[in-house]
């Protein structure tokens, strides 16, 4: 998929475009992980033994796994039996998560970064039977759009902190950045996706979700909507009805918003504990 650019400051996209590409060659095991969880002939048992490689990233699958969000009464203690609960699209989110570099806590991730990706991945899967996702994808969806803001974040923490100041994860703030980096946070996770061989429905949706607009696909729509009940849930401002319009364009019913609130934070809090936060 194409990723449209500008002209950016030549010395931050070359460290962008470093950051990138370090992503996949950082950790052979995820995308051995990754390239497994895209084949549809693949089991659960070939992608635990793809886990169990990275001793990381089995922690990981496990903790998620175990985490209150699966709603389990008895502790997972198998890679494969983890992989058969949370399914290959959280596994595979997972393994580009930590490929990503995350968890370097020496270049810290955007404020409210999990918070909002938790959130979103949350609302993303509360909404997916009613927009035609199945719920996994969603929530994956959810939890990666924003992956490009944490690496653009990673070349140069102040100048993004200060974006994020002046226009908090808007399409202004998509143009700031493509002007700075050489493309917006949009672009950079799109870029990730693709590069780890996700759906092109998935990018596409990763690419266009500050673009103006309902939506042209289920995938599309399901992370415009719980993009926007993340906003309403992490960063509420009752003086902007643009995520409430949004929602009522997607068919979102505005009279069940407050019990979709409420089961999306409760679902955000238990998502949490389970992520290489």
């Amino acid at each position: 998929m194409t990723v449209p650019m500008t002209s950016p400051t030549p010395s931050r996209f070359a460290e962008l475009e470093a950051a990138l590409e370090n992503v996949k060659a950082s950790r052979p095991a995820a995308s051995r992980v990754v390239g497994i969880t895209n084949d549809p002939s693949s089991d659960a048992a070939s992608v635990a033994a793809a886990i169990d490689a990275d001793p990381m990233m089995t922690a990981q699958v496990l903790r998620l796994a175990n985490s209150a969000a699966y709603g389990m009464s008895e502790r997972v203690g198998s890679t494969q039996a983890a992989v058969g609960l949370i399914g290959f699209s959280a596994v595979r989110s997972i393994a580009v998560l930590l490929a990503s570099g995350l968890r370097n806590h020496r270049t810290p991730v955007p404020a409210q970064f999990w918070t909002h990706s938790a959130a979103t991945a949350a609302a993303c899967a509360i909404l997916s039977s009613r927009l035609g996702v199945a719920r996994g994808d969603a929530f994956s969806l959810g939890l990666l759009h924003d992956v490009g803001s944490a690496i653009l974040h990673t070349v140069d923490p102040e100048a993004h902190a200060a974006m994020l100041g002046d226009e908090p994860d808007t399409t202004a703030l998509c143009v700031l950045e493509m002007l700075e980096f050489g493309m917006s946070h949009a672009d950079a996770a799109a870029r990730v996706l693709d590069a780890w061989s996700f759906p092109e429905s998935f990018v596409r949706a990763v690419a266009r979700h500050h673009e103006m607009g309902w939506g042209t696909s289920p995938v599309e729509q399901v992370l415009l909507a719980g993009d926007a009940i993340a906003h309403l849930i992490t960063d509420p401002d009752p003086d902007d009805p643009v995520h409430v319009e949004r929602l009522e364009e997607l068919g979102v019913p505005i009279d069940l918003l407050p019990n979709i609130m409420r089961a999306t934070r409760e679902y955000a809090a238990e998502v949490m504990s389970g992520l290489p936060t």
